[in-house]
């Protein structure tokens, strides 16, 4: 008579691969949890890249003062509205154009900002000069009528170590042209660096 072999893996065989599973996630799991918050981080800084398009756009298209305010020094909350030059903030008769909330990236990303386009190498801590607004006229532009326009915002994540962030930068000339690079890129080897 003959036998038949079992198939099938045996309680050691299993628990090996689990080890095996476990200690490749464990190594794993700090890297991704980087990438997650420099995505988030990186959202943010799109999305601030948008309130100055927008606001841009608005101005040539409404052929008046218009702002993005960067409204929050904790989190990368802004809005868009029709600006009042008077009062120097929004036009309070007018509704808001655009806005996001503090609420949307969770207080994960904070920006900080500055009112010249100074060396991306040295970050600006978060919240530095905040509440900020850049104003643009009819022309796109920014115009130098009006005091403390931000010129360079760095948008940054206070939850991982500096080493690991990815932090961006972005800055406005006076012609009202907008970028966000990289301060750990080199602009002569990567588009997205900053110098």
């Amino acid at each position: 008579m003959r036998r038949m072999r079992m198939r099938g893996f045996t309680l050691v065989e299993v628990f090996v691969s689990l080890a095996i599973v476990a200690m490749l996630l464990l190594f794993a799991a700090p890297n991704v949890a980087t990438w997650i918050q420099n995505t988030r981080l990186r959202s943010a800084a799109e999305s601030v890249a948008s309130c100055l398009q927008n606001a841009r756009l608005e101005a040539m298209k409404r052929n008046t003062y218009v702002a993005c305010m960067m409204t929050d020094p904790a989190s990368s909350a802004w809005q868009v509205c029709v600006y009042d030059p008077v009062n120097l903030a929004c036009q309070a008769a007018t509704p808001i154009i655009l806005q996001r909330y503090a609420s949307e990236d969770a207080g994960i990303t904070s920006l900080g900002v500055d009112t010249t386009a100074s060396n991306s190498s040295v970050a600006l801590a978060p919240g530095n000069n905040m509440p900020g607004q850049a104003v643009f006229d009819s022309f796109g532009r920014l115009p130098s009528t009006f005091a403390n326009q931000v010129m360079r915002i760095d948008t940054r994540n206070a939850s991982i170590l500096q080493s690991d962030e990815r932090r961006l930068v972005i800055y406005i000339n006076v012609g009202g042209q907008i970028r966000m690079c990289d301060p750990k890129l080199s602009k002569a080897t990567n588009p997205m660096g900053c110098q």
